[in-house]
């Protein structure tokens, strides 16, 4: 479960039965306390509309025919991971666009990332027309319509066709949550193989469950849409059904060489989902936002953001800063900006480098005769953070001993080997005797 989600432990039922008297036919008592029947789909669509109304102040009408989206787990745990994604690359005031690509009748996504972030806007589109008239509905009854635009999209093959459109504004993410099955038949053999049958009732549309191929299939499209829009959607993201559909989507992204994604799980009782990333752009996600720590999945895990270096011969965070200090000081080329520490008062240090001026070859070519060139604005090549520590390990890895430490977390950069030259270099300054 996201840290953020309020929804840790089971709803008051009684309480939200008092405030929301829909729900009041649907609460009953069990010798484990008060609950309703998730296998009946009005007791379903009860409470989602009773969190959403009490917890998020907005209305929602949910047709008998359609998903009921479960707002604690799937949905609230989603839109937390994709505001963490955003957050790491936007700053200030900016107004952030999305595009929700399969809306469903609720437009729960945007209904609630809107609430929560009153500078997002949408582009939410779905292939259903009673879906298509219900989330507009829902839209506006919230009062939504100048930031949720939705968009019928039944006539199009293309499934992130809005990104045509966005060539002055590119979108700073996409969402989708695809049907997870290839058949009905799919659907009955999982309801079948669960040892004691489904824990709620599903309330969605055939085409709400299934697409050809199922969900990976569904995703390798938007994959291989995305190759062509690229930077025009700065992270494209999707929630994922079921774990064997992670290692055919991250084989997808090696194949064509998209190292930049992120992979996490979402755990609520006995339900798990998954979400996968990806971004051609340079800018990195931290470990925590990119990786996860289930072993089973480790082998599909994006390389590190953040890497780490012992210590021992110096005994203070003082004297390590200092000597870091001293250390980047020397290398010419990169600029170095001090920044507040919200747990020490020892800075963190962020790092700017638009060449390689550290290495040998680099040092070698510096003292070759140069012919005159022009000087020119350059890019950035490798941007990191600094940052001097004591204690345990920072990623939890026993194998290294405790105690100071430097923590390198990769910020920007398209060529991890640019990275990892610079930190072997400082780290072989910084230990030196001295």
């Amino acid at each position: 479960m996201h840290p953020r989600n309020t929804y840790a432990f089971p709803p008051d039922f009684l309480g939200l039965a008092r405030r929301y008297p829909p729900l009041r036919p649907h609460v009953f008592l069990t010798h484990t306390g008060p609950t309703i029947d998730f296998k009946s789909a009005p007791a379903q669509r009860r409470l989602t509309e009773a969190l959403l109304y009490l917890d998020f102040n907005f209305s929602l009408t949910l047709p008998d025919n359609r998903l009921c989206p479960p707002v604690s787990y799937r949905v609230l745990n989603y839109v937390l991971w994709v505001q963490d994604i955003v957050k790491t690359f936007v700053l200030g005031d900016e107004v952030v666009r999305g595009i929700d690509i399969g809306t469903g009748a609720s437009a729960i996504y945007p209904l609630l990332a809107c609430r929560l972030e009153p500078k997002w806007s949408f582009v939410a589109t779905d292939i259903d027309n009673e879906s298509l008239a219900s989330a507009r509905q829902n839209v506006e009854r919230n009062g939504l319509t100048d930031r949720i635009a939705v968009v019928d999209m039944s006539s199009s093959e293309s499934i992130l066709k809005p990104l045509e459109g966005a060539f002055t504004v590119p979108f700073h993410f996409s969402m989708c949550n695809p049907p997870f099955y290839a058949s009905m038949e799919e659907v009955a053999q999982s309801t079948e193989a669960k040892e004691y049958g489904p824990s709620a009732v599903c309330t969605g549309a055939e085409h709400e469950m299934v697409t050809p191929g199922g969900e990976a299939t569904f995703v390798s499209r938007m994959f291989a849409e995305s190759l062509r829009y690229r930077m025009q959607c700065r992270w494209y993201t999707s929630m994922l059904g079921k774990m064997s559909s992670l290692p055919l989507i991250v084989h997808l992204l090696r194949v064509h060489q998209v190292d930049n994604y992120a992979i996490t799980e979402f755990v609520q009782g006995q339900t798990r989902r998954w979400a996968i990333a990806w971004s051609f752009g340079t800018l990195r996600l931290p470990d925590s936002l990119a990786r996860i720590s289930n072993p089973t999945l480790q082998s599909l895990m994006p390389s590190r953001t953040s890497l780490y270096q012992h210590v021992g011969n110096i005994r203070s965070l003082e004297l390590l800063y200092n000597r870091l200090l001293q250390v980047l000081g020397a290398i010419e080329g990169v600029h170095v900006t001090p920044e507040p520490s919200d747990s020490t008062n020892i800075p963190s240090i962020l790092v700017v480098a638009t060449e390689v001026t550290w290495s040998r070859s680099a040092r070698r070519k510096k003292m070759a005769p140069q012919v005159s060139q022009k000087t020119c604005q350059r890019s950035i090549m490798m941007q990191c953070r600094i940052t001097c520590a004591d204690g345990p390990h920072p990623m939890g890895e026993k194998q290294h001993a405790p105690g100071l430490h430097l923590v390198y977390q990769w910020i920007d950069g398209s060529d991890r080997g640019v990275l990892e030259s610079f930190v072997s270099h400082v780290n072989r300054k910084v230990t030196a005797v001295v």
